[in-house]
C-alpha cells in the first residue's frame, strides 16, 4: 500500500498562493505524491486560492478553533468534551483572537492522524524549498532547489528510532543587526545572550553550499522545516506552548517546536538535523537588508522578545526536569539584566512596549505551575488518544 504524505501549515489567513504552491510544485518535480495539504487558518480563507491549490492535491482547510470534523472524530474515538478541550481548546480566541502555537500545530497533527497519514511535513508561509548558496554585497544571490520531501523522508525511513527530522535556515537571522547600550543585558534576560556577537556584528544572510553532509542528533526543532514519521506514533508527543495576558493583551509564547525535542527524547525517540538549510524570507523583502528601524521589523522583534520571555520558564523547567545536568541560570540575575536591557531598548526604539518585558517575565514564572499542570493533562490525554487509535 502506498505511503500517504501530507504537507501541513498554520497561517493567519489562507489568502495567497506562495509558498504553498512552491512546495507542491517542488514535490511534483521530484515525483512525490502529496495526498493532502492541511491548512489551519486564524481569520479567513480565499476560496479562489483553495480552488487553485486543489489542482495539485486534496486541500483540507479549516479555521482553528472552529473545526467540526476534528471534534466529531475525537468524540467517535471515545474522548470526552473535557479531553478534547485539553487537546485543541482555544480559551483566548473569543476575546483576544489568539491561539497558542502548540495548539495550532496539534490541529494539523491530529487532522493528519485521522486522515491516516504516514508522513507529515510542516513548512511556513515565509519558507521555500531552496537553499541560499551565494550572496554578495551588491545583493547578487543564487539559490539551489532541494528535494524537500525526499530528503526528509530518506532519513526518517533509514532510522527506526528517528521520529523527527528538521534543520535550520539560510537567509537573514530572525533578529536584525542592532547594537545599543545594554543590548547584551537584554539578550541575557531573554536567554539569547549566545547570539550577542552575531546580532551586534553580522548583517549578511546565512548561505550554504553543502547539503546533507553534517547530520547529527539534536533537540533543536524548527517548525518551518520539519517532518514527522506518524508510523512511529508511540514515540510522538503533542506540541505544547503557553500564552500570557499582560495589561489585557494576549501574547503568544514561542517555542512549540523548541520544546518538542526534549519531549521526543523523553518518549524514547530521536530528532535528526539533516543539514538542509532551506530559505527563510522572514522579513518578507529579501534581498533587502532588514533594518531594525523599520516599524514592521521592530514589531517583529518586540513580539519575539515577549514570546521568549513567556516560553523560558517552561523551557527551563522541562530541560532541567528531563535533563538534570543542564546548567541552571539564576532567576534574579536574569531579571536584573532584563530590567536594564528593556529600559535601554525602550529608550533606543522610543517604544514603551519593551518596558513590559520584566513584568511578563515575573508573571510567566508565577504561571509556571499551572502551565506544568496543563502540560501533564495534555500528555495524559494524548496517551489516551494513542491507545484509542490503536484499538480503533
Amino acid at each position: 500500500m502506498a505511503e500517504k504524505i501530507a504537507l501541513g501549515i498554520t497561517t493567519r489567513a489562507l489568502d495567497q498562493m506562495s509558498s504553498f504552491v512552491d512546495f507542491l510544485k517542488n514535490a511534483e518535480k521530484y515525483n512525490h505524491k502529496i495526498d493532502h495539504l492541511i491548512v489551519g487558518y486564524d481569520s479567513h480563507e480565499d476560496k479562489r486560492i483553495v480552488s487553485e491549490l486543489s489542482k495539485y492535491t486534496n486541500v483540507v482547510s479549516f479555521q482553528k478553533g472552529n473545526y467540526p470534523f476534528l471534534n466529531k472524530e475525537m468524540r467517535k474515538l471515545g474522548l470526552t468534551e473535557e479531553e478534547i478541550e485539553v487537546l485543541i481548546g482555544t480559551p483566548e480566541r473569543k476575546k483576544y483572537g489568539k491561539i497558542p502555537y502548540g495548539t495550532a500545530r496539534n490541529y494539523i497533527l491530529l487532522t493528519a492522524l485521522f486522515l491516516e497519514t504516514d508522513f507529515l511535513l510542516f513548512f511556513d508561509t515565509d519558507v521555500f524549498p531552496k537553499v541560499l548558496t551565494e550572496f554578495s554585497c551588491e545583493n547578487e544571490f543564487k539559490f539551489r532547489e532541494v528535494d524537500f520531501v525526499g530528503n526528509h523522508l530518506k532519513f526518517l525511513k533509514e532510522n527506526n528510532d528517528v521520529v523527527v527530522t528538521s534543520s535550520d535556515y539560510t537567509g537573514y537571522y530572525i533578529i536584525p543587526k542592532m547594537n545599543f547600550p545594554y543590548l547584551k543585558d537584554l539578550l541575557f534576560g531573554l536567554q539569547k545572550d549566545d547570539r550577542y556577537f552575531y546580532i551586534s556584528n553580522v548583517r549578511r544572510p546565512v548561505t550554504r553550499t553543502s547539503l546533507l553532509e553534517n547530520i547529527f542528533e539534536t533537540d533543536k526543532i524548527l517548525g518551518g522545516n520539519l517532518a514527522l514519521d506518524l508510523r512511529k506514533f508511540d514515540l510522538l508527543p503533542p506540541f505544547f506552548s503557553t500564552t500570557l495576558i499582560v495589561d489585557d493583551e494576549c501574547y503568544l509564547g514561542r517555542g512549540e517546536d523548541t520544546l518538542f525535542g526534549p519531549i521526543i527524547r523523553q518518549y524514547g525517540g530521536k530528532c535528526l538535523d539533516i543539514d538542509m538549510l532551506v530559505f527563510h524570507n522572514c522579513f518578507g523583502d529579501f534581498p533587502n537588508e532588514p533594518k531594525i528601524s523599520l516599524e514592521k521589523n521592530r514589531n517583529r522583534f518586540f513580539y519575539a522578545c515577549m514570546g521568549w520571555v513567556i516560553r523560558n520558564p517552561f523551557f527551563n523547567w522541562i530541560r532541567t526536569d528531563y535533563f538534570p545536568k543542564r546548567e541552571k541560570k539564576d532567576y534574579h540575575e536574569r531579571l536584573r539584566a532584563l530590567r536594564k536591557g528593556s529600559k535601554a531598548a525602550a529608550d533606543y526604539f522610543s517604544d514603551e512596549r519593551f518596558l513590559k518585558l520584566p513584568k511578563a517575565y515575573k508573571m510567566a514564572y508565577e504561571k509556571l505551575e499551572s502551565d506544568i499542570e496543563h502540560f501533564h493533562k495534555l500528555l495524559d490525554t494524548w496517551n489516551k488518544l494513542k491507545h484509542l487509535l490503536k484499538i480503533k
